[in-house]
């Protein structure tokens, strides 16, 4: 790979040829240097080997401010769900940004980064809220979310790596704090058995909440994947549920329909007898009430719908449940629990 020096005024241009274009004419990647001609010297050797490595991004680093436009136009908004999005928006703007936004890109130091996670592990300005006198005073920020904000930029510089903006990504050299990973509460046998028998013996105006815990419970779903539950994702003569898509909620948008959480969550699931009866009782029960609102019924086809059948908020159910075992002397335990269990046994 051929290379060349040619003095600019008081500096020298580091000229390397990488190929030809389709014309015959030279492509070439320029550097300009502050030195002596024998230093310049020295400095094309190591650019033309850069060069050759691919350690080499031309041009002017962006600041990371506008970096962050580049990725939330280009990847962000596009490629992550609503929801993961508008979290990831509100990392940066309250922390990530004000800390790193003057930086240029490829000036961002692993050291620059370890610093970043110290500040938010202790008092700090990056993190501020006011306490009741007024005065602005720091939050130290829990492991968890220091390895949230770690993730994020990780994989944010990562894409600079990937449009070659940067030669390699900095996170890379850091290591997230440490966190411990929650034990997960679920029930028992002894107490899923009480759950299920006080579920069956709720009111006809319970009935929805009824067969939502009860389907959570067989089926193993995530909240979202059961609130996106439509009557043409039960197979009543097979005793099968399909689960190919989740109800999901952003202020801004209201109640929207999204894909599963990963391909593998697009599956089909195997449900008992007493579940498909208790979904036949419940289908001619959401009939009737769809009879009874007749032109005003908002025809979603969901299983679990408003009293005028429009989607439920997907926290609608995870509430309910949470008041309901309180009520019967269970534990409370995340809605998720019910998951757990059910893909534990």
């Amino acid at each position: 790979m051929a290379g060349s020096i040619e003095k600019r005024g008081d500096s020298y241009r580091l000229v390397c040829v990488v190929g030809y274009n389709l014309q015959g004419r030279p492509i070439k990647k320029s550097k300009t240097v502050h030195c002596s001609k024998k230093e310049a010297k020295i400095e094309l050797a190591k650019f033309v080997a850069d060069v050759q490595k691919g350690m080499y991004v031309e041009g002017k680093s962006l600041k990371f401010t506008d970096f962050v436009e580049i990725w939330k136009r280009d990847y962000g908004s596009k490629e992550l769900a609503p929801s993961t999005y508008k979290r990831y928006l509100g990392i940066l703007e309250s922390r990530i940004i004000p800390y790193f936004g003057h930086f240029r890109v490829d000036k961002i130091k692993p050291t620059d980064i370890m610093q970043f996670y110290d500040l938010l592990s202790r008092d700090t300005q990056i993190v501020r809220r006011k306490n009741n006198n007024g005065k602005k005073t720091g939050k130290p920020l829990s492991p968890k979310t220091i390895v949230e904000h770690h993730r994020l930029l990780h994989a944010m510089l990562q894409k600079a790596v990937y449009w070659q903006m940067i030669v390699s990504n900095p996170a890379e050299r850091v290591q997230a704090p440490k966190t411990k990973k929650p034990k997960r509460k679920f029930y028992d046998d002894e107490q899923s058995k009480a759950l299920i028998s006080n579920l069956l013996e709720l009111t006809e105006d319970q009935f929805k909440y009824k067969v939502a815990i009860i389907l959570t419970v067989f089926t193993g779903v995530r909240l979202g994947e059961l609130m996106g539950l439509e009557w043409s994702d039960i197979n009543f003569r097979d005793g099968i549920v399909s689960i190919n898509r989740s109800s999901q909620y952003l202020a801004e948008k209201g109640v929207f329909t999204k894909t599963p959480k990963t391909e593998s969550s697009i599956r089909d699931v195997a449900i008992p007898e007493f579940v498909v009866t208790l979904l036949e009782e419940y289908k001619y029960w959401y009939d009737n009430q769809k009879a009874l609102f007749g032109e005003l019924w908002y025809d979603s086809n969901r299983l679990f719908v408003q009293a005028d059948g429009k989607p439920m908020h997907p926290s609608t159910i995870s509430k309910w449940f949470e008041k309901f075992v309180a009520q019967i002397g269970l534990p409370v335990i995340n809605f998720h629990g019910l998951r757990l269990r059910m893909l534990l046994y």
